[in-house]
């Protein structure tokens, strides 16, 4: 296994982690549920086996059905980012729509939950 393949695996298992971690935190009396675990693919390109593989996106979800509070669920987020050593932000509501962002050294994370549902959805991407 070269070093850029190792590297990418180990950016991969860190995000996984950092998503679970981050969900379980938000909800502790739920299990979190990886929805998607892309990668490591070629993003922007159609991939036909000849490109390098950049990036790994992964899909986590959580919440607490008998007591949905997406505004709180995503400060929650932000908060337990923040505590893991990420920069976290929690733009304004829009229609709904809660939302939280977080970043660490290159690594790049979107929190979305909507007043309609119950769920918290975390997706995350590695560094190119």
């Amino acid at each position: 296994m070269n070093n850029a393949r190792t590297d990418l695996r180990q950016a991969h298992d860190f995000l996984r982690a950092e998503l679970l971690a981050v969900a379980a935190a938000v909800v502790p009396d739920q299990d979190p549920v990886v929805t998607r675990d892309s990668g490591p693919i070629t993003p922007g390109v159609l991939f036909d086996g000849r490109g390098a593989e950049t990036v790994c996106s992964i899909t986590v979800q959580t919440g607490n059905p008998a007591a949905p509070d997406p505004a709180a669920a995503v400060r929650s987020a932000a908060e337990a980012f923040s505590s893991r050593g990420w920069t976290a932000e929690v733009p304004p509501e829009e229609n709904g729509h809660h939302r939280a962002i977080a970043r660490r050294d290159g690594y790049d994370v979107a929190v979305h939950a909507w007043t309609t549902d119950w769920r918290i959805t975390l997706v995350g991407e590695t560094p190119l």
